[in-house]
């Protein structure tokens, strides 16, 4: 009896750790993953095609590297001479959307320091660069802007919802699970399920097929940007955990383009 105790602890404790922010249990994903439809593909994709000449003139690894320099210098601890944790670049009026890296530098968690989600700041910032999409992100090492109660990082949010227009938050993250993308989405009560239908396609389109919603990161605990983007200001937010495999030019530009466009055309296609 002992030992059957010992273990139905140990798998507990592994079932509900703390990932990226996420407190989760096996029932509640069982719960509330779901079969992802595709629609038809009917897209715009002017800012994919600008970003397609950037690949093809090999000018896009450049660009990776120099957004994350800021990021990744001082031990991925970022720009620690900066006053403010939180940056902000405001992008046209004509886009509706927020992007959001919490975690492109290391960050403290319940004490811990932990490792930086690499080229989440960098893939955020092209997005931005190629959609016009307004974006926030963490400049230094700091508070885990995805596993506190409020906090500057989300305050900073309400605010650029008071001055731009924001129809969606999309919150980047890393994992390096046996998925490529998890759409975290509160348990499908922070977003439309059209505009997860629409992103699920898009990648599916770019051979981005292991995709799931709220498989293991749902979004669904009060401390993530998504959870509280949507029921502290009424905003329609999701949490991207974008596979490893897609975060790492060095070795797979390729896989990280096709992330990139496939994340671009969504944008670009949000109304």
């Amino acid at each position: 009896m002992e030992i059957r105790y010992v273990i139905v602890l140990i798998l507990t404790v592994l079932v509900a750790g703390c990932w990226g922010g996420e407190r989760e249990t096996i029932q509640q994903n069982m719960d509330h993953i779901k079969e992802l439809e595709l629609v038809d593909y009917n897209f715009s994709e002017m800012g994919a095609g600008k970003l397609e000449e950037t690949y093809k003139n090999n000018e896009l690894e450049s660009k990776i590297f120099a957004y994350e320099k800021r990021f990744s210098q001082n031990n991925y601890k970022g720009a620690m001479g900066v006053d403010d944790q939180v940056g902000f670049i405001a992008g046209s009026e004509e886009v509706n959307v927020l992007i959001s890296a919490p975690h492109t530098t290391r960050h403290v968690r319940d004490k811990d320091l932990k490792a930086a989600e690499i080229n989440t700041g960098a893939m955020a910032h092209l997005i931005q660069e190629y959609t016009g999409a307004h974006l926030i992100f963490n400049t230094h090492k700091g508070e885990d802007a995805n596993d506190v109660l409020g906090g500057k990082y989300k305050e900073k949010i309400g605010e650029i919802i008071e001055e731009h227009t924001i129809g969606l938050v999309i919150d980047l993250h890393g994992q390096d699970r046996s998925f490529d993308v998890d759409i975290g989405t509160d348990d499908g009560d922070s977003v439309r399920e059209e505009w997860v239908r629409q992103l699920y396609t898009i990648l599916h389109h770019h051979g981005i097929e292991h995709v799931y919603e709220n498989h293991t990161f749902s979004a669904s605990h009060p401390v993530t940007v998504t959870h509280h983007t949507w029921n502290e200001y009424g905003i329609e937010a999701m949490q991207l955990e974008i596979n490893s495999d897609f975060r790492d030019p060095d070795n797979n530009l390729k896989s990280f383009y096709d992330m990139l466009s496939s994340l671009v055309i969504f944008v670009e296609n949000v109304e």
